[in-house]
């Protein structure tokens, strides 16, 4: 059964920033969107290149690198080039700790 796994500390991630951590084999992607956090496979659908150095723009990233658009909650695929989705993962912040729980 998948559990959740302490990833980074609230004062870590700054509102409107984006910062990547690796848990078990995958790169996943943090973001503060004003004091809502969000996490994703740090890796655009589109090349595979790191989400994280994209641009946050309310629920909206913008890969940095061919501006594909994904909304973090969902990570449904928002415009050209990408026309997959991101995997996403649920989020629990309990005090100043951001848990992420990745599936099985």
């Amino acid at each position: 059964m998948a559990e959740f796994e302490k990833v980074a500390k609230v004062s870590d991630i700054q509102p409107g920033e984006i910062k990547s951590f690796v848990l078990g084999n995958e790169m996943v992607a943090i973001c503060n969107d004003n004091g809502n956090f969000y996490a994703f496979i740090d890796e655009c659908s589109h090349q595979a290149l790191p989400l994280s150095d994209g641009l946050l723009e309310g629920k909206t990233i913008t890969c940095a690198y061919h501006g594909a658009e994904f909304n973090i909650e969902t990570g449904e695929a928002l415009c050209l080039p990408a026309v997959d989705g991101i995997e996403t993962y649920e989020v629990k912040v309990e005090d100043d700790d951001i848990y992420i729980l990745l599936p099985d």
